[in-house]
């Protein structure tokens, strides 16, 4: 079209109408691009492509400011795990190894139950304790309770025979290859589900709140060593970490002990394999007689990127509290203190997650 050829007015009108859109036009750039001199801040780099998504809950918020990708970019994993969904995003080279493993595991128990849970007790010459845990745990009805497995470390004494609950509860004796802590984290052939509860002989949920506690971890605490006793660290000043005792006042804990706590046969199965990692860990803890529930808090961290969940009973957790066990020993600090500076060495990184929640079952009177 010739601009010259159209009568005036309808030219008139036309030109009018392109300088109306060209002055919108530059009315929205002006609005919405950012003033590198409003209050001194600088305007964010144009990124190459959307910024990516949250990577899971427990990751800080992102900038106001985009990342752009660098030519070399920090290691980072973003892979989902098979069951939950669940993302994360954490650690060095080690852990994008280790968490590929980790994940070909998890997909190899995806058919086990999910909805139920086995307990595994180890025990060593405390018949009595035991029977005493094990009778309150068999009292009462727990309906998601599928098998109880006692791991028999006392080698030279025949088992009892296995039997059944008056409520359907298989209990199985399984003699242990040897007196070990890390015969509790092995992935025995016939559990049948997804969820175990690593339990000592000496201590338990009341049975009311035991099913809670293990659908509090059902939803939110599958892949995280989930129970009753959180434990804290600190570094010390040469620092060193040193472990200890959650005390009054603590805002944040970064262990639960295996005295009472779920974990999920996945990361037992990580655990107790040939890697590096793990052999080297089980060797420790075989070598102090020690720290093999520090060192699931650990490998756990590690693999997910998250801490642990510390999770209460209505009632507190009950503990006979018997003579003789290992924590009564006065080597037993210093070996934990050892353990937890041995075990970051051997990580290549300290893996552990500060949590600051808890669950409890009830409203508290206070609510």
């Amino acid at each position: 079209m010739i601009l010259g050829a159209l009568p005036p007015r309808r030219l008139a009108t036309l030109l009018g109408c392109l300088l109306c859109a060209t002055a919108t036009l530059w009315l929205l750039i002006s609005r919405f691009a950012p003033d590198p001199s409003i209050n001194g801040i600088a305007s964010c780099p144009k990124p190459l492509q959307p910024p990516p998504p949250l990577p899971c809950p427990s990751c800080p918020p992102p900038s106001s400011c985009p990342s752009i990708p660098s030519p070399t970019p920090e290691i980072r994993v973003a892979s989902p795990v098979a069951a939950s969904g669940y993302i994360a995003t954490c650690g060095n080279e080690t852990h994008a190894i280790a968490r590929k493993l980790w994940l070909e595991a998890d997909a190899r128990y995806a058919h086990l139950m999910d909805d139920k849970f086995t307990i595994a007790i180890p025990t060593y010459r405390r018949p009595d304790v035991l029977n005493i845990t094990l009778s309150t745990l068999l009292r009462d009805k727990i309906p998601s309770l599928h098998e109880i497995v006692i791991v028999w470390n006392e080698l030279d004494v025949v088992p009892p025979q296995d039997f059944v609950s008056q409520h359907g509860v298989r209990v199985r004796y399984r003699v242990s290859e040897r007196n070990s802590l890390n015969m509790r984290l092995i992935p025995d052939p016939e559990y049948r589900t997804q969820a175990i509860l690593q339990h000592d002989d000496d201590v338990w949920y009341e049975p009311e709140d035991l099913e809670f506690v293990f659908q509090a971890w059902r939803q939110l605490g599958r892949y995280r060593v989930t129970g009753a006793l959180p434990r804290c660290y600190s570094r010390n000043g040469e620092g060193k970490l040193q472990y200890h005792q959650c005390r009054e006042g603590n805002e944040w804990y970064a262990l639960v002990l295996t005295n009472l706590a779920f974990v999920h046969i996945s990361l037992m199965d990580y655990y107790s394999s040939d890697e590096r990692i793990p052999t080297l860990i089980r060797e420790h803890v075989d070598e102090v007689f020690n720290c093999e529930d520090l060192a699931i808090n650990y490998i756990a961290s590690m693999l997910t990127c998250t801490g642990p969940l510390h999770v209460m009973g209505k009632e507190h957790y009950k503990n006979q509290d018997p003579k003789g066990g290992i924590s009564t020993t006065g080597s037993h600090m210093p070996r934990r203190h050892h353990c937890m500076n041995y075990f970051e060495e051997v990580i290549g990184f300290l893996p552990l997650v500060q949590q600051m929640g808890s669950i409890q079952r009830g409203v508290p009177h206070f609510a």
